[in-house]
C-alpha cells in the first residue's frame, strides 16, 4: 500500500511539473525544443540503441542501496566550461559536474550505482535507447550549473554547439541530509526523476511534432508514455496496471489520457509500446521519416506515421484514441474534429528554444 501511494505521488508530481498549462509557480512559460519539457522536482547498448523487448516485464525494485564503487572520471569541456565526467567505458550516459564540483563525490558514485541498473530495466521494458548519434547522454546533477541554470529544474534537451543529448535533475530529489540522499541515490527505486528525463531523449530525432506548416512541440514530449514508464520499469508500479493508471491521474500534454484510450479502444498493452518504439526506430534508421531535421542523420517520423505503426500492431485504427486524448487534429491531416470535451492548447510555429 505504501509503495502504491508513493507511486501515485511520483506520477502526480511528474504530470504537474511537466505540463506547461498547469505548471507550478516558477515554471517558465516559454517552450523548449527537442522534447525538453519542464519538471518540478518537489519530492525530491550503444549502436542504434534498439533492443528486443521483454514482453512480460516483472522488474523488482531494489529496496536496499546498491554497493557504491568509484567511477572513472575525466576532465571535459561543455560549451567552453570545464566539467568532470564520470563514466564506465561503454555506458551510453555519463554524469557530469561543473568544476569546481560542489557535489560530494560519494553522492555521484551513488547516483551512478542506482541509475545504471535502473537504466537497464527501462531499456528492457521499452526496447530502445537514445539514438547513438546523441550519446553519451550527459546527466547533470546540479541545476545551477552552466547548462541547467538557464531553466533550473528538471528537463532534457540537446546542446546548442554539439549533437549530444543531456538531462538536468537533482538525482532522486530533495532529502534533508546528504546521508539520506546518498542512500536513496544508490537505490533503483530512487531513480524515477533521472529516468523520466532520460526517457525524453528516446524521442529526440525519432519523432516530430511538425505536420506541414503546423507544429506543436508538445507532440514530441510524449508524457503519456514518459510519466508512467519509469515507475513500471523499476517496480514502483505493477505493470499489470498499465492500462488503468491513466484514469486516476492528471491528463497528458494535450488534456487527455492516450494510454487509457489506446487500451480501451484498441486493446493496447504494455508490450505493444515496446514493439511500437522499435518500429519507430526502424523508420528513423531506414530514412523513411517524413520530417527533415537539421543536424540528424535521418528524417524524423511524423506523429501520423507513429499512429500508423500502432494501427498495424493493434489491427485497428487508433485515430479516435488520439482524438479522445485531445491530440491536435492538424497532426493527422485534420482527419477528425476534436471532441467538445477537449481543451485545445496546441500551438503552431517555432517554440522558444531552451538556450
Amino acid at each position: 500500500m505504501i509503495r502504491k501511494y508513493w507511486a501515485s505521488i511520483i506520477l502526480m508530481v511528474g504530470l504537474a511539473g511537466c505540463n506547461l498549462p498547469g505548471a507550478p509557480v516558477g515554471e517558465i512559460t516559454t517552450s523548449p525544443t527537442n522534447g525538453g519539457e519542464i519538471i518540478n522536482q518537489t519530492a525530491e547498448p550503444t549502436g542504434a540503441g534498439t533492443l528486443t523487448p521483454t514482453l512480460t516485464p516483472t522488474p523488482t525494485p531494489t529496496l536496499t542501496p546498491i554497493p557504491i564503487v568509484p567511477i572513472p572520471v575525466s576532465s571535459i569541456q561543455i560549451e567552453g566550461v570545464p566539467y568532470l565526467a564520470y563514466q564506465i567505458p561503454g555506458d551510453p550516459f555519463r554524469f557530469v559536474c561543473q568544476e569546481p564540483c560542489p557535489l560530494d563525490e560519494q553522492y555521484i558514485f551513488a547516483e551512478y550505482a542506482g541509475f545504471r541498473p535502473a537504466h537497464a530495466m527501462l531499456i528492457e521494458l521499452t526496447g530502445i535507447d537514445t539514438l547513438s548519434e546523441l550519446q553519451p547522454v550527459d546527466m547533470h546533477l546540479v541545476l545551477e550549473d552552466s547548462i541547467c541554470s538557464v531553466f533550473p529544474w528538471g528537463h532534457a534537451s540537446v546542446y546548442s554547439d554539439v549533437h549530444q543529448a543531456y538531462t538536468c535533475t537533482e538525482g532522486p530529489g530533495y532529502y534533508p541530509t546528504l546521508e539520506e540522499k546518498i542512500q536513496m541515490a544508490a537505490r533503483v527505486d530512487g531513480q524515477y526523476f533521472p529516468l523520466h528525463e532520460y526517457m525524453h531523449t528516446f524521442f529526440f530525432g525519432r519523432i516530430s511534432g511538425k505536420a506541414g506548416d503546423f507544429y506543436d512541440y508538445k507532440a514530441e514530449w510524449f508524457h503519456d508514455f514518459i510519466v508512467p514508464l519509469p515507475s513500471f520499469a523499476i517496480g514502483i508500479m505493477d505493470p499489470a496496471g498499465f492500462c488503468s493508471y491513466g484514469t486516476e491521474l492528471p491528463p497528458g500534454d494535450f488534456g487527455g489520457a492516450l494510454v487509457y484510450e489506446l487500451c480501451r479502444q484498441n486493446g493496447f498493452q504494455l508490450e505493444d509500446l515496446a514493439r511500437s518504439l522499435i518500429e519507430l526506430d526502424t523508420i528513423y534508421q531506414s530514412g523513411a521519416g517524413q520530417v527533415s531535421q537539421e543536424g540528424y542523420e535521418h528524417p524524423a517520423a511524423s506523429v501520423a506515421q507513429y499512429r500508423d505503426i500502432l494501427n498495424g500492431l493493434l489491427g485497428s485504427d487508433t485515430t479516435n484514441a488520439f482524438a479522445d486524448a485531445c491530440w491536435p487534429p492538424e497532426l493527422f491531416g485534420n482527419s477528425f474534429s476534436s471532441p467538445p470535451a477537449c481543451v485545445i492548447n496546441s500551438m503552431s510555429g517555432t517554440p522558444t528554444p531552451l538556450k
